[in-house]
């Protein structure tokens, strides 16, 4: 009698576990939440993995032509199988789903979580389900962020190109739309602390180009610009997608930016006392970055001194970090140098160790005062040159309207950052 129960109750236990694991993949990304919880920087980034990404791909009409295959596989195609084979999801056994989105309201086609499956679609028959005719970028944005969070990571595969039904006002259609896209990142970024890398690459196309601005389409056979979006905790991002990463391994890279929200965690500086100087100073003995004794050169050529500091913490490229643009100073003091240290440099720094790059600035006037050195947050140039108005001629590089898109990403950032800078270093100039 007891062994009947047992067996009884094993039997339940069991049709349980058939029915409650018997949802749809489509459920599973209707309802997957990000962990709302703030980034635990006190946690060692070795022991943050993501425990699943979503991979959402725009199978529009306007995308066919990077999978047409007839000239070989398609920079697209290359690079969307790494990503979905990427070695630390393969060694970590990262969950991954996969999807195709298109249609004005959001039609999600599944494609379960095996990499192979996914890459066997990647062509013109594979890609022809759903509502191919249109797309929705705005409930696309809305969709991939939803489901980041936490330990979840969502990729979004896209033209760029907003949809706007070839509009006979069609920049008031595209100032609106960009509108809406700034809400839905101010309204996410509410809920956590979201970190967007946007990606610019390109790839063989062989297919109809879709104008945005007037009805109709064009058969063009050339290379053409399409972007991917990663949207996950920067503390995760900065960890699996970092710049050697980007740059290196996907293949018909252009450009990449980040876009994040601004913490106040202090970066390790240190004056450097003989490197790039002109004129004399020495270092405060009690009072820590503060120099004293100051003396312009005696040959006329200003002061001028650098500081090391410690920008390993940072996920941004180091053509950003290097670029003088980005930086800025008050006083009467410019910087005039950023240099990444090489491994045979040596500095005698005392309060940090590994120092990454050197700062120089300089004056040719009043050197004293309390000196502020910041590291901007700025939208990258090739963002703002990657846009066009028109579409008479198109081209490998240009996307018609991405000013609209990406303003909108950096706005709805800058509105959450308030004016923060990704860094600041203050020092104390004096007679």
């Amino acid at each position: 009698m007891i062994k009947n129960t047992i067996y009884v109750y094993l039997i339940i236990i069991a049709t349980s576990n058939i029915l409650f694991g018997c949802n749809s993949r489509n459920e599973r990304v209707s309802n997957t939440k990000p962990n709302n919880k703030k980034d635990n920087y006190t946690t060692k980034i070795e022991d943050k993995k993501i425990g699943r990404v979503t991979f959402f791909l725009e199978n529009s009409g306007s995308m066919f032509g990077y999978v047409d295959g007839t000239s070989g596989i398609t920079e697209f195609v290359d690079v969307v199988s790494e990503l979905a084979e990427k070695p630390d999801f393969v060694n970590d056994k990262t969950l991954r789903d996969f999807y195709f989105i298109n249609g004005i309201d959001l039609q999600i086609t599944p494609l379960g979580n095996n990499p192979q499956v996914l890459i066997r679609k990647l062509n013109r028959v594979g890609y022809n389900c759903g509502s191919v005719s249109n797309s929705n970028l705005n409930s696309m944005f809305q969709k991939a962020m939803s489901v980041a969070g936490g330990e979840n990571v969502s990729v979004l595969i896209s033209d760029g190109i907003y949809d706007v039904g070839a509009k006979s006002a069609p920049f008031a259609a595209l100032a609106i739309e960009g509108r809406e896209t700034r809400s839905r990142f101010i309204e996410r970024l509410k809920k956590s602390n979201l970190q967007t890398i946007l990606i610019k690459l390109k790839s063989k196309f062989k297919g109809d180009y879709c104008f945005a601005s007037r009805p109709g389409s064009s058969p063009i056979n050339q290379q053409r610009p399409y972007y991917i979006w990663l949207f996950g905790e920067s503390i995760l991002l900065n960890k699996y997608f970092s710049d050697s990463y980007i740059t290196e391994k996907l293949k018909g890279y252009e450009n990449y930016a980040r876009f994040l929200i601004i913490n106040e965690n202090a970066i390790p500086f240190q004056i450097v006392s003989s490197f790039n100087r002109k004129g004399t100073f020495k270092l405060d003995r009690q009072i820590k970055n503060k120099i004293i004794d100051v003396k312009p050169d005696r040959k006329g050529q200003g002061f001028q001194f650098a500081v090391a500091v410690d920008f390993s913490s940072l996920p941004f490229s180091d053509s950003y970090l290097t670029s003088i643009s980005n930086y800025d100073c008050n006083l009467n003091y410019k910087p005039v140098k950023i240099e990444r240290i090489e491994a045979n440099q040596k500095f005698e720094i005392t309060t940090f160790k590994n120092p990454t790059h050197i700062i120089t600035v300089s004056t040719d006037k009043n050197p004293y005062g309390n000196l502020e050195i910041v590291l901007k947050n700025e939208i990258p140039n090739w963002i703002k040159e990657t846009d066009i108005d028109n579409e008479t001629h198109i081209d490998s590089y240009h996307t018609f309207g991405f000013k609209f898109l990406t303003n909108a990403i950096s706005e709805a950032y800058a509105y959450k950052n308030n004016g923060k800078n990704i860094a600041s270093f203050k020092i104390e100039i004096s007679k």
